[in-house]
């Protein structure tokens, strides 16, 4: 089962910045998906929020689709070549994606696993301790000062 499908579930909820998104929408994914967004209508609206050299601070919702709910949405648009970014993408699309594919299939079809896995993984993620005594970042970019 793969962890990282489980935690990139999450964005089933959430925004992304524009700075986070651009390669992906203006070329990259040529480079790293077999997918690019793959409606010209969510690549247009995804242009609109996002121009190529501006709005780095623009957003747009990870699940395009019920950004608001946290449901199984998210895996449908990682099928539909629609992951807002080209990490999420690759779970489904890219040479990466043979050992999360099936993982992918599995969390759209079956909601109540998604649920579950993602529910017993938060749980085991709360209970990681920190014994060399590292401290939390207050942005996870840069190191405290």
């Amino acid at each position: 089962m793969s962890t990282t499908c489980i935690y990139i579930g999450s964005h089933t909820i959430g925004f992304a910045r524009c700075a986070n998104f651009r390669d992906r929408i203006y070329g990259d994914f040529e480079l790293t998906s077999k997918y690019n967004p793959s409606s010209e209508a969510y690549l247009s609206k995804l242009k609109e929020v996002c121009p190529r050299d501006d709005g780095d601070d623009n957003i747009s919702a990870m699940d395009n689709h019920t950004s608001a709910v946290f449901d199984n949405a998210y895996f449908e648009t990682l099928i539909k070549g629609e992951g807002l970014l080209n990490s999420d993408q690759e779970m489904w699309s890219s040479i990466a994606g043979y050992s999360t594919s099936d993982t992918v299939n599995k969390y759209w079809a079956d909601p109540e696993a998604f649920f579950k896995q993602f529910s017993d993984s938060m749980v085991k993620m709360g209970n990681i301790t920190n014994p060399g005594g590292g401290v939390v970042r207050k942005t996870c970019r840069f190191v405290n000062t």
